[in-house]
């Protein structure tokens, strides 16, 4: 076959293709001369969902056998194939990418995320839980700092450019939260771009979900609406778990800082029984076994130490963690075995203390000292100093850090928000009364007198 005529079969083939006409044997005709199909013809057989063009699962076969490489580029993007897979939703594509080796993390070229992002951005559940179930890294983060958890959520309740994403109902959206949390993805971070003058922080994956479902354009749609709300709801279940398990976590981190060891395993043993609850099993339980070992570490409870890595083991998480295990159980197994010969360790001897500074002797009396007098000519300055104001900072500050009876500062602000939130989506019933804190219990920096 010539070459003008390889290039007019291959054009035909490509033109069968964008239409979502699956053509195999006319690709196999153009690949017996060892021709390597290019990435647009590959890229060709992914279809097109705003084209409603079907992908083309026998044509890609037989290209990627023909050592079509699945790692090559968009002709357009410059961005990695398996991102335009991603988008445009096909789950069997996808799959067969991977299955020949493509990069679930190749990272696209302008925001420079990985292929998860891209599919959480068209909405495909599908495809996210693919890459999730082939342990696709979760760890990375935008410009901004949000979580790979802050782009479900948005995928899910922002209203921003809803039109070109699949609708979030049914179960797969609370799956993909949940497999998140089962690869490590922090449901305490929060992200940058609310962070202002007025909001010290930014928001968590909880805060922004609870924010952006208030507006959903998915709520008000006659065709999925009432199937979004039970959505909706699970997915603000499960985020809130998750917050509430990482927020035992620290708790835990705290009173192992402070040496309250039994306090930290009280704190760690609450968190895993809330992921229990929850139904996530994963990394982060993983964690709280590892920081459990530390504990008893810690104490020299060798076998309970042991113990705990081993339970540990029994999840999956991050190479990290995993080696945080493994040395702390090796470590235990091998004082076990110390303690089962008899053998005592010494405990070291605490650090020997400085010696109390002395003065040198006769130091009054030495000549240095004489010259030089005890005070200037001009006598001593204590007491001339102006008296400080009621303030430690300008007045401005102290009411935006919430110092000045009846004006809220941000802190308080932000909680108030929440609280308005929460009883909103109480009233709409996407979430439990008992969830609801009561307001009169609200953690305020400022109390306003009663009666005010």
């Amino acid at each position: 076959m010539s070459q003008a005529e390889l290039q007019a079969l291959a054009e035909k083939i490509h033109d069968k293709l964008q239409k979502g006409n699956d053509c195999d044997e006319d690709v196999r005709k153009l690949c017996k001369p060892g021709v390597v199909p290019p990435d647009a013809l590959v890229m060709a057989t992914f279809g097109n969902r705003q084209n409603d063009a079907k992908p083309c699962i026998g044509s890609l076969k037989v290209m990627l056998d023909a050592k079509s490489n699945p790692n090559g580029e968009d002709p357009q993007t410059k961005s990695p194939l398996i991102h335009t897979a991603c988008w445009h939703g096909s789950l069997d594509v996808v799959k067969m990418l991977l299955d020949y080796r493509a990069n679930p993390d190749a990272l696209e070229q302008r925001m420079k995320t990985p292929a998860l992002n891209t599919a959480l951005a068209a909405g495909n559940a599908q495809v996210s839980l693919e890459l999730l179930n082939r342990n696709a890294d979760v760890q990375w983060t935008h410009h901004d700092g949000a979580t790979p958890l802050h782009v479900a959520t948005a995928w899910i309740a922002s209203a921003h450019n809803s039109h070109l994403r699949i609708p979030p109902v049914g179960e797969e959206p609370k799956s993909v939260i949940e497999m998140m949390l089962h690869n490590g993805v922090d449901p305490s971070q929060t992200e940058g771009m609310t962070k202002s003058a007025t909001r010290g922080t930014g928001m968590t994956p909880l805060e922004a979900f609870r924010k952006d479902i208030k507006m959903s354009p998915w709520r008000s749609d006659p065709q999925y609406g009432a199937k979004f709300d039970k959505t909706a709801k699970a997915v603000h279940t499960v985020l809130e778990q998750g917050e509430s398990a990482m927020k035992l976590k620290v708790q835990g981190n705290k009173a192992f800082g402070e040496k309250r060891y039994q306090d930290a395993l009280k704190a760690y043993a609450d968190a895993r029984k809330v992921w229990e609850a929850a139904g996530i099993r994963g990394h982060h339980s993983a964690v709280l076994w590892s920081n459990e070992a530390a504990c008893y570490k810690k104490t020299e409870e060798w076998e309970t130490c042991r113990h705990a890595c081993e339970q540990g083991f029994t999840h999956y998480c991050t190479p990290k963690i995993k080696k945080k295990l493994e040395d702390t159980q090796k470590e235990a197994v091998a004082e076990a075995a110390e303690v089962a010969k008899g053998y005592v360790k010494d405990k070291p001897p605490p650090a020997p203390r400085k010696p109390p500074s002395k003065l040198k002797e006769n130091f009054l009396d030495s000549e240095e000292t004489q010259e030089k007098p005890l005070y200037p000519e001009e006598g001593s300055k204590q007491g001339t100093v102006d008296k400080p104001g009621p303030f430690i900072c300008h007045f401005e500050d102290a009411k935006e850090a919430g110092f000045v009876d009846g004006v809220d500062g941000w802190k308080d602000k932000q909680k108030k928000e929440l609280q308005a939130l929460d009883e909103d989506l109480v009233k709409d019933g996407l979430m439990s009364p008992d969830l609801l804190d009561d307001p009169k219990t609200l953690d305020l920096i400022n109390r306003l007198p009663p009666g005010s």
